[in-house]
């Protein structure tokens, strides 16, 4: 929770950056914040959180790919709700960018916890297999 509030402020300073003192269009401004902060997701997630390793540059990109990928949704989701609070409805942009992230970091969550935890599930399922094999023999001594 504290990385994904972490992007979440990082995606909220970007946008405020990009968008009122850079002065870009609000639609330009948010998917650079969105790239800014899923950068700062990935290495974050998966150096702190899942503390998912690699051993080849292949296991990397591997793993960077398929985390853009799933956030791509939250790509969409996020411009999706900037038009409507800020074209739609009107809304102070700043205001609808904090709302954006809160529904959008629980988007982002789920997708984390699928690509960093991929890993983890197949080396859970290797250990139980062993444990079960090793109480296998146990049983016919």
């Amino acid at each position: 929770m504290v990385f994904g509030f972490l992007a979440s402020l990082v995606n909220i300073f970007s946008y405020w950056f990009f968008g009122h003192l850079v002065h870009m269009p609000y639609l330009f401004a948010n998917s650079l914040a969105w790239l800014v902060s899923v950068l700062f997701s990935f290495f974050s997630n998966k150096s702190w959180v899942f503390n998912s390793e690699y051993s080849t540059l292949r296991e990397f990109l591997k793993e960077f790919v398929s985390f853009m990928l799933s956030r791509i949704v939250s790509f969409f989701a996020d411009n999706f709700i900037m038009i409507l609070g800020i074209t739609i409805l009107g809304w102070p942009s700043l205001w609808v960018k904090i709302l954006d992230q809160l529904l959008v970091g629980l988007l982002n969550y789920g997708t984390s916890v699928l690509v960093f935890n991929h890993e983890n599930k197949k080396m859970q399922a290797a250990l139980k297999r062993s444990k079960e094999r090793l109480n296998g023999l146990r049983n016919n001594k």
